[in-house]
């Protein structure tokens, strides 16, 4: 535990000479303000506004997940080809770890923003039809969605490139757009970038009242989920204590 809060604070510190940090701040007030400033004049009802912000939100985290994990990766690449993460002394996957650990929590602070953020601002510009808790729920199930999408993109970060890394990304997101429609019926639960949106607007139906036929199939989805997740991090982990260093691009 000492090791891993040594290089949790070196991981801190690296963070200081890069945007990683600002970029989880300026972009969900960026969101935040086009979209209220949107909201404050259109015509929409309320259900459809929060429903279509948070539908975005879902969509554009795994290009988002992917850039954050591209810059890490290629800083510690810059950095030395990974020396620094692989030359650790003690248990080799602490490096990795303690990176996760950070941008998991760079990752909670900017969703808190968005959501809860939105949850404030929407109750200046008009009536929020869904309490508090439904958004800290919502944020709940954004943060947790997103566990499998960082293993994934940490893996091909560093082990591939940015390149494929972001263009994963970008393709993962127009399946969480497309899986929103019947496309995704029966086929969501096996692809992690499609989570956030389905669980939420099962969330957002439960909170309206609206009769949610999809139970059944929403429970398995958090099975589904939880044990893809769980073997995600634990390949990863073990992938990581067997790499070299090397990636596609050498």
């Amino acid at each position: 535990m000492v090791k891993l809060k040594e290089l949790i604070k070196a991981d801190i510190m690296k963070l200081k000479s890069t945007q990683i940090f600002w970029l989880h701040i300026y972009i969900p007030l960026i969101g935040l303000f086009i979209f209220l400033s949107y909201f404050a004049f259109s015509p929409w009802s309320n259900f459809s506004k929060v429903s279509s912000y948070l539908q975005v939100l879902s969509i554009v985290f795994p290009v988002l997940i992917s850039i954050i994990t591209s810059m890490v990766s290629e800083q510690e690449n810059l950095a030395g080809n990974f020396r620094n993460m692989l030359t650790h002394s003690g248990m080799k996957s602490l490096p990795l770890i303690s990176k996760y650990i950070v941008i998991l929590t760079l990752s909670i602070f900017s969703t808190l923003i968005s959501v809860i953020g939105f949850y404030m601002g929407f109750s200046f510009i008009d009536i929020n039809i869904f309490p508090l808790i439904a958004y800290l729920d919502i944020s709940l199930i954004l943060i947790m969605s997103s566990l499998c999408m960082y293993n994934i993109h940490f893996f091909l970060s560093f082990r591939f490139s940015k390149s494929i890394s972001i263009g994963v990304g970008v393709v993962e997101s127009l399946i969480a757009a497309l899986f929103l429609t019947g496309m995704g019926d029966g086929k969501w639960p096996f692809f992690p970038s499609a989570w956030s949106a389905r669980f939420i607007d099962s969330l957002l139906m439960k909170y309206s009242g609206m009769n949610n036929h999809l139970d059944v199939l929403l429970n398995y989805g958090i099975g589904i989920s939880i044990v893809i997740t769980i073997l995600s991090f634990v390949a990863i982990i073990i992938w990581f204590t067997k790499w070299d260093g090397k990636t596609s691009e050498e």
